[in-house]
């Protein structure tokens, strides 16, 4: 997998290109099976994998086509309620700049922003200071790294907005985001807000240009889908909006990785629903190489386990005062998509290997091309859905691999943290953390 990353942009166009004669020819050898047989030997893709991503793809689709998604339009927003952002800071020189002027940019009139430095080593804070001196930000400074949520909750303190956004420093925003993100809190029902992430770095290699295929199609039809059926459980905390005095209640973030998704999950304990904007863009920087690419997903797909089969498994019990049917269905969508359809493959694998000893190069190789067929379909209509189709049109060329590295790389990753976390809570020794914090968290 790695080889195939590192591959020479000039030498792409022929490996695809000899990939689809090969699948080709296959596929006419095995239609003439269909359909006993070959649902046979493809039933992981037929009854798990298209109604999953498919159906949802296209249901979205339908929604965004006839105008029924719920979106408010921009020009209800008549008033103009005081709006906190809250930045977090360890070591962001090159980047924190540019965040706070996309916020100074933004095209909302009363916005307040304030950066937290979490004990930074570089020049984090005199850039930070520089921008208070001239009373662009609110500018406060932590001794020592006590961790993101610490630094998230003293700018909570200090916050004086009725609604909360809370950003990662890597991150910037479309001018229009902000203004996007306020109008659905319109809705009393909701609680929070998802901005809609996009990546602000896609052509600095091919991994790059992956990740931005898999935020296009995966992250943000996904969300999509999940917002409009009202199971949405994450808020990323790259940019995402709260009410001010619902996370008074809930108590603000607390410490660990995985604090946006469990900020979220409490939220929708207390049963106000989280919305999805599509509008509001936030352009953020995905890792570059294999080693930070493969400890981010290792942290995310940790804390599925960690906070949804452990920290919140009261989410199940119908016995309880809190219970909700949708906050069930959404940790069983999110239970069934990371954990069962990964641990599924594994188990498709090893059939088709002893069913089909004399074939299973074959069907495997068929699983691939069906796949990126539906890749393909799902590329177009997330296509169709984007304001920004230019930018992503010549991406199409990369499927091919990019399947690869979702069926290979990305789930031999997921299985592994699944594993890690399920047997040895690998999640309380991530650094994400400061070790002082690591062991004062509750173990669950």
């Amino acid at each position: 997998m790695i080889e195939i990353l590192e591959m020479p942009v000039e030498t792409l166009f022929l490996f695809i290109h000899d990939l689809l004669d090969r699948g080709g020819a296959l596929i006419d050898r095995l239609l003439p099976l269909w359909p006993d047989r070959f649902a046979r030997m493809f039933w992981a893709f037929i009854f798990l994998e298209v109604p999953r991503y498919l159906l949802t793809d296209f249901y979205v689709l339908f929604q965004v086509l006839l105008r029924r998604e719920r979106r408010p339009l921009d020009a209800e927003l008549t008033d103009f309620p005081l709006v906190s952002v809250i930045l977090p800071a360890l070591n962001e020189e090159q980047t924190i700049a540019y965040t706070i002027r996309s916020l100074l940019h933004q095209d909302y009139p009363n916005l307040e922003i304030i950066v937290v430095d979490d004990g930074s080593t570089d020049q984090t804070p005199e850039i930070c200071q520089n921008f208070a001196n001239q009373g662009l930000i609110r500018f406060f400074r932590l001794q020592t790294r006590q961790g993101k949520s610490a630094a998230l909750n003293h700018g909570l303190k200090a916050a004086r907005g009725e609604f909360i956004v809370f950003m990662d420093t890597d991150s910037t925003l479309d001018r229009h985001a902000i203004r996007n993100l306020i109008p659905y809190f319109a809705d009393e029902r909701i609680g929070a807000v998802s901005g809609t992430l996009r990546v602000r770095n896609p052509h600095v290699n091919l991994l790059t240009k992956l990740q931005t295929i898999e935020y296009l199609i995966s992250i943000m039809v996904g969300r999509y889908f999940r917002g409009a059926m009202g199971i949405l459980s994450i808020v990323p905390g790259a940019f995402g909006a709260f009410r001010r005095d619902l996370l008074a209640r809930i108590g603000g973030h607390e410490p660990g990785p995985g604090n946006d998704s469990d900020l979220t999950i409490r939220t929708r304990k207390l049963r106000k629903q989280v919305a999805f904007a599509p509008t509001a863009i936030c352009l953020t920087n995905v890792p570059h190489n294999l080693r930070r690419l493969i400890k981010q997903r290792m942290r995310w797909n940790r804390n599925i386990i960690r906070n949804r089969l452990r920290k919140h498994k009261d989410t199940y019990n119908i016995f309880l005062a809190h219970f909700s049917l949708s906050n069930l269905v959404s940790f069983v969508d999110t239970i069934f998509f990371a954990v069962f359809l990964s641990l599924v493959w594994l188990v498709y694998f090893i059939d088709i290997i002893l069913h089909y000893p004399n074939w299973y190069t074959k069907i495997l190789l068929i699983n691939y091309f069906l796949h990126l067929s539906a890749k393909l379909l799902q590329f177009l209509i997330a296509l169709i859905i984007s304001e920004r189709k230019g930018e992503y049109i010549s991406l199409v060329f990369y499927l091919p691999l990019f399947e690869l590295y979702r069926m290979l790389f990305l789930k031999l990753i997921r299985i592994a943290a699944l594993l890690q976390e399920l047997f040895f809570r690998w999640s309380y020794r991530d650094p994400f953390a400061p070790e002082k914090v690591r062991n004062q968290i509750e173990v669950y």
